[in-house]
C-alpha cells in the first residue's frame, strides 16, 4: 500500500495562479475605492509603484520580481 498519499500537502507547493489580467482587475477595483497602493499612469494604461515611478505591471505583463522584493506579494 502506497502511504505516501496519506501525507499533507507541501504548502510550499501550493501556489496560487495570479496573473497580470487579475492584478490589474484587482487594482483597477481599488483605485476606484480610493485605496490603490499603486500609481496609475491613464496614458499607458500600467500601474507604477508610487515611491518610484518605476512599472509595476499592465494587464499583459507584471513585474513579479519587483512586486516580491518589494513586498507586495505575500509569497
Amino acid at each position: 500500500m502506497d502511504r505516501s498519499k496519506d501525507k499533507p500537502a507541501d504548502r510550499r507547493k501550493a501556489v496560487i495562479a495570479l496573473h497580470p489580467e487579475d492584478l490589474y482587475d484587482i487594482e483597477t477595483y481599488f483605485m476606484a475605492e480610493g485605496v490603490s497602493e499603486f500609481e496609475y499612469d491613464e496614458e499607458l494604461d500600467v500601474f507604477r509603484f508610487v515611491e518610484d515611478g518605476r512599472f509595476a505591471f499592465c494587464k499583459e505583463f507584471a513585474d513579479w520580481k519587483l512586486l516580491k522584493e518589494r513586498g507586495y506579494l505575500g509569497v
